[in-house]
């Protein structure tokens, strides 16, 4: 078994020092995770070669965070569960991930195409939706997505759930716990990667409205038709 945790990271050493620090808190086997960071090339930082399970990749700034960050990182994963977080995220359950072994293999065991969204606690989170969703490596592959690509920023969280909402396939875990230290609740700086994520939603603040219109419902459908052929196989 092995998890991969997706975290793009800009400008923030300390807070990618501090989810390390969780990381290594909370997992006995290390050899069971890995994390998979996506550094801009202008804003490098210095990685403790001693931190063998840490994956890190290097490409050009760009606006699209869930196309040339999320995903991209996604295809480079070679985990069994695809987790998407940020450098301001704290992993808080001790042996989160054999918490999450457990529970998603009882539930893909009768569910031979291993399709599925799963949520954990997000402490403190007013979100009508899970923010940091994890999906199974299947999932990814045959949706070949991770996130919607054309959403530059906010948003993508929800649409993606309506996806699986609408395959019935989100499994809750509420033992596992995790904490966002985000400036929208007071817990971080509002500072420029944060600034920057909220300049590129309100370029255009309906895109994950048509994406919800236009795009999840073929998206449903496509994983509605494959799940049930691979039943009648």
């Amino acid at each position: 078994m092995l998890i991969s945790l997706l975290c793009p990271t800009r400008n923030r050493q300390k807070s990618l020092n501090d989810l390390i620090e969780s990381i290594l808190n909370t997992v006995s086997d290390i050899n069971n995770i890995e994390l998979l960071i996506k550094q801009d090339e202008d804003c490098l930082y210095l990685l403790d070669s001693k931190y063998t399970f840490i994956r890190p990749f290097i490409g050009k700034k760009t606006d699209f965070l869930n196309c040339d960050y999320y995903n991209f990182l996604a295809k480079e994963a070679r985990g069994d569960y695809l987790f998407s977080i940020g450098d301001d995220i704290r992993l808080k359950t001790k042996d989160w991930y054999l918490i999450l072994q457990n529970k998603v293999e009882k539930y893909l065991i009768d569910k031979p195409d291993r399709i599925a969204y799963i949520s954990v606690t997000e402490r403190g989170s007013k979100a009508k939706h899970p923010c940091f969703p994890i999906i199974t490596k299947e999932a990814f592959n045959k949706l070949g997505m991770y996130f919607h690509p054309q959403l530059l920023s906010w948003g993508a969280d929800r649409c993606i759930y309506e996806v699986y909402s609408g395959i019935d396939r989100i499994l809750h875990i509420p033992e596992i716990e995790i904490e966002h230290i985000s400036y929208h609740d007071g817990k971080a700086e509002y500072d420029k990667t944060a600034q920057s994520m909220k300049e590129r939603f309100f370029r255009d603040p309906s895109c994950h409205n048509l994406v919800s219109k236009n795009v999840v419902p073929k998206n449903i459908k496509m994983l509605n038709d494959y799940i049930n052929n691979f039943q009648n196989i």
